[in-house]
């Protein structure tokens, strides 16, 4: 089963942590509500199955995705990132790197 992925920006969380101090905007449910998981990432599975065209335009084109990017509506585009769950139940979720498809042969990686 591939791990996790997920979208946080950074810039935003600080803003955040700032108006709201004793909250966590790192972990827990965080993760999944930036509503920008990465829908079809499943790193460490292999390869990606399936013809070209069966895949988006830059897929197509055969672009990289040297990281995959999202974003928040307006804001800048960063990476998704990969992780992996904390033992301790918490949702706290920390970074293997970031969702990279260099080739649909290669499958995703957390680089």
């Amino acid at each position: 089963m591939s791990d996790p992925s997920y979208y946080l920006d950074g810039t935003l969380v600080t803003a955040r942590e700032a108006e709201v101090p004793n909250a966590n905007f790192d972990n827990g449910c965080n993760a999944a509500a930036s509503c920008a998981p990465g829908i079809g990432i499943n790193e460490g599975e292999g390869a990606v199955v399936g013809e070209p065209q069966q895949f988006t335009l830059i897929d197509q084109a055969g672009v990289a995705r040297t990281p995959q990017d999202s974003q928040h509506i307006g804001e800048s585009a960063t990476p998704i990132d990969i992780g992996t769950n904390d033992s301790g139940g918490d949702g706290t979720m920390t970074s293997t790197g970031s969702a990279t498809l260099a080739s649909l042969a290669a499958g995703w990686t957390a680089v």
